[in-house]
């Protein structure tokens, strides 16, 4: 892939279509090649990946493979925090969710919404049914907090990692500590139910309930778990 994208830098119909994009889009404006258009992401994300996104309905492979493009580092880490499945299957994924993105119903929070439905879709065909139901909203989190961003620089938007979410939900007092501990065997250190159960003293059936309804409580504060910082009371 590394390639096959250095190659589209020096390519004529690539750099036609990327003239086209950048005659309609006051963000893309200048740009002469794919590169460029990368470049352009981070600036204006649902804009721009929008914009593509809308040339890839219509059939235009260059503007899916942009897309993929910048999504890729998104891919490579997923793909770092899951042990049962490959990078391949992270692209694929990634690129039929390109290609299928209902852009008028989810206009907003593009990158995100991309890497969530490839995530489901790996998950779908590589993992077995689980024993504790993991919130995929908590596996992209731990993928955000490994080095690189959502869309280009390293430096871009970065979410916090599992066990930080839960030590500013144990701080506003969203969950017990013992409920913390738990999650925290789940999700941070990644433990099956019957070994959690083990761990704390409890049943398995427990373990899923009380998961389950903690998870639920979480995604209900996600905003203030996002928040970096202050606040804590």
């Amino acid at each position: 892939m590394d390639a096959e994208w250095a190659a589209l830098q020096e390519d004529g119909p690539a750099a036609r279509a990327c003239r086209r994009w950048a005659d309609g889009s006051v963000e893309l404006a200048g740009c002469a090649r794919p590169s460029d258009v990368l470049d352009r992401v981070a600036r204006a994300p649902d804009v721009v990946l929008g914009w593509l996104l809308a040339y890839a309905a219509g059939g235009d492979d260059l503007a899916a493979r942009v897309v993929l493009q910048a999504l890729l580092p998104k891919v490579v880490r997923m793909a770092a925090v899951d042990p049962r499945a490959e990078v391949d299957d992270y692209v694929a994924a990634m690129w039929c969710s390109v290609a299928a993105y209902p852009l008028v119903r989810r206009p907003t929070s593009v990158a995100a919404n991309l890497a969530l439905d490839a995530l489901k879709a790996v998950h779908r065909l590589r993992h077995p049914a689980p024993d504790v139901v993991t919130s995929p909203e908590v596996v992209l989190q731990a993928a955000d907090h490994a080095h690189g961003a959502v869309v280009g620089r390293a430096d871009d938007v970065a979410g916090p990692s599992v066990a930080e979410v839960l030590d500013r939900a144990r701080r506003h007092r969203l969950v017990d500590p013992a409920t913390g501990d738990l999650l925290r065997s789940v999700y941070a250190d990644g433990l099956s139910r019957a070994s959690a159960a083990r761990r704390h003293g409890l049943s398995p059936g427990a373990v899923r309930q009380r998961c389950s309804r903690a998870v639920k409580v979480l995604a209900a504060h996600a905003e203030l778990l996002d928040a970096p910082g202050g606040g804590f009371s």
